[in-house]
């Protein structure tokens, strides 16, 4: 991997379609970005408009245009940290522009599938890349995408999408829906140099497995947020129990008492004294009550109890755990002390959002790591 000696944050522009860098945007102000996990990452900053009087028209339009940004660490190596295509203008001022850029997932979001699609006797996650695959297989619909991740076991699902059923089917929707089943699998596509020239980029898709929902990593970032002298800047813990149901009830296809619906309950709750809460989730395209019952056992799953959530801000020029050598999805190391919604100690904790602005910190948000 090639290296620079100059640290921090570099934009740069991008053709989505072919992964093409091109020359170094000159940012005039309001940069910021966001990882989420399983969703599709956001990108903004404004340029002045003078300046793009050197750049290609098709860099600045909206669909043909794109936004790379990396970020070079101390150890000289410049990490890819969103790549994207640019969707929409903001705010224009009499000097300035606005640029609004999604992730490569947004082409997704906008591609539905246009012909009936059957797998039986697989893994979720071969479902997901085979519905990228899909995605591409139209015209001009090829993108950079590699298979970053192979399933393991002998998979045993099954999944049906019909032709018929456009408005539902787009892509995006249904990675998250694979997501969202128990010990659904993370679904991400990561930006990463094709070469050392550093001058074409793509997307590596990357997912869980049936034996492992995480995405495999490399290496455990470990974040002490109890030494003293530490990098960490800034501690936040948030717990909230306004999400936490008994009962889910799962509504499907169909009208009036010919609905379809199933539901999943934790009997515990009654046993406990607790007052009983229900939630109601919907898929209208779904006539199977077993998937409807499925898809409820998920949502109760995730909602079952307090979550905690832990922010931290932290230097993205660290020297141990730079901005760019971990990801979204990754499993950390967190210690904690001195919260009483936590017990103290060190805890495997899951990355489920990175965030930040063109400056030397980056916001990160962890939550438990159990499935």
């Amino acid at each position: 991997m090639s290296k620079t000696t100059r640290t921090g944050y570099r934009v740069y522009w991008l053709d989505p379609v072919s992964g093409a860098v091109g020359s170094p945007v000159e940012v005039a102000g309001g940069g910021s970005w966001s990882i989420t996990l399983n969703d599709t990452e956001d990108f903004s900053f404004t340029v002045r408009k003078s300046d793009l009087a050197a750049v290609q028209p098709r860099f600045y339009t909206p669909l043909s245009g794109g936004a790379l940004l990396t970020h070079t660490a101390p150890d000289g190596i410049e990490y890819p940290i969103f790549a994207g295509v640019l969707t929409d203008w903001g705010a224009e001022e009499q000097h300035i522009l606005e640029l609004k850029f999604a992730g490569i997932r947004e082409i997704f979001e906008r591609r539905t599938i246009w012909a009936t699609l059957e797998y039986t006797g697989s893994t979720l996650g071969d479902i997901a890349w085979a519905l990228c695959e899909h995605g591409m297989d139209r015209p001009a619909g090829r993108l950079p995408i590699i298979r970053g991740t192979r399933s393991t076991v002998t998979g045993q699902r099954q999944r049906t999408y019909e032709s018929w059923n456009l408005s539902n089917n787009f892509i995006g929707k249904r990675w998250k829906e694979l997501s969202e089943v128990i010990n659904g699998p993370d679904i991400m596509l990561r930006p990463q140099w094709t070469d050392d020239t550093h001058t074409y980029i793509r997307w590596e898709f990357v997912h869980g497995t049936e034996d492992y929902p995480y995405i495999t990593q490399a290496w455990t970032p470990d974040f002490d947020t109890t030494a003293t002298g530490g990098e960490i800047i800034s501690v936040k813990v948030t717990s909230s129990a306004k999400d936490i149901l008994h009962r889910v009830w799962c509504t499907g296809a169909g009208e009036g008492e010919g609905i379809a619906f199933a539901y999943a309950e934790n009997p515990n709750a009654i046993r406990d004294g607790l007052p009983y809460i229900e939630g109601v989730i919907n898929d209208r395209d779904q006539t199977d009550e077993t998937i409807l019952r499925i898809k409820a056992q998920g949502a109760l799953a995730s909602r079952s109890a307090m979550v905690d959530q832990v922010t931290l801000d932290f230097p993205a020029n660290s020297q141990k755990t730079p901005l760019g050598s971990f990801f979204v999805g990754d499993i950390a190391t967190v210690t904690l002390r001195n919260w009483l919604s936590i017990p103290d100690g060190t805890r495997d904790m899951r990355i489920i959002k990175l965030s930040g602005n063109l400056d030397a910190t980056v916001t990160i948000d962890f939550q438990e790591a159990q499935w």
